[in-house]
């Protein structure tokens, strides 16, 4: 039996402040049921070891992306940015504003980026199409 591949994405979100205290980096995993944001700050000069942080999970269900953007730079994609229906799913991380996050694709991952916005809208729709079944039924 093969195991199933699924699509990963490694990205940074730069610090907001020069000093640079504050930058992301992090690993999406698009599953079959939902999107699994792994993220932890990068460890800098400000941070010593007993002060590293540890790798976090978010756990996005597709129902809560209401758009991705990919950003291209000389024909190759760059970045991307997400859009969460749900803010407070993503609160802790230092550069999300109101829902939105903007990363930046790692090079390792410009590849995997391109398949990224079909299979987002192809799981989407599958998650809409279950709800209006779900809501029609009687039952």
């Amino acid at each position: 039996m093969l195991a199933e591949e699924y699509l990963s994405i490694w990205f940074t979100i730069p610090a907001p402040d020069p000093l640079g205290r504050d930058e992301v980096m992090g690993k999406l995993r698009f599953l079959p049921e939902a999107i699994e944001l792994h993220w932890k700050l990068r460890g800098n000069v400000f941070r010593n070891a007993s002060n590293e942080t540890q790798m976090q999970t978010i756990t996005l269900p597709y129902a809560e992306i209401e758009a991705v953007e990919l950003h291209k730079k000389w024909w190759r994609i760059r970045g991307l940015t997400l859009r969460i229906g749900n803010p407070s799913h993503i609160a802790e991380i230092p550069a999300a504003e109101m829902g939105k996050l903007a990363l930046f694709i790692d090079e390792r991952s410009a590849t995997d980026a391109k398949k990224l916005t079909t299979l987002i809208d192809f799981r989407r729709s599958i998650f809409l199409l279950d709800e209006t079944t779900r809501r029609l039924k009687w039952d």
